[in-house]
């Protein structure tokens, strides 16, 4: 697992769980822990960060079920091969790809920048009405 440090902060209103539960999706999300990364067993992150193993617990099954995190009994809990992160950057990069496919052949049948700008924010404003 990457170096990460994970705190919780009894003053804030946000409960102990949830505090857990958002530094490690944004931990995943910034890529500072990547795909297969075992996380630290709920005992000893609890003993860690000074909360309740059902804290921790909590915060991992929270994470399971939005498809963060997966655990299996032998090798723990680990960071899912494919998260919402990880799905949000692939669509990301395939519409990227598409559009540049587009804008190519656009311009190789002789439509300038202004041209197609020009129809696609009227395209837009079509499907958005």
């Amino acid at each position: 697992m990457s170096e990460i440090f994970l705190a919780v902060d009894p003053d804030l209103e946000l409960p102990a769980f949830q505090q857990i539960v958002e530094q490690l999706r944004a931990f995943i999300e910034r890529g500072e822990l990547r795909p297969g990364d075992v996380l630290p067993t709920v005992r000893q992150l609890a003993g860690d960060l000074g909360v309740a193993p059902n804290t921790v617990a909590r915060a991992y099954t929270e994470l399971q079920e939005r498809g963060w995190l997966s655990s299996d009994g032998r090798r723990g809990t680990h960071v899912a091969r494919e998260t919402p992160a990880t799905n949000k950057r692939a669509r990301a990069t395939a519409l990227r790809e598409a559009i540049a496919q587009f804008l190519t052949s656009l311009t190789h049948r002789g439509y300038s920048a202004n041209e197609i700008a020009v129809q696609i924010e009227s395209e837009l404003r079509t499907l958005t009405q």
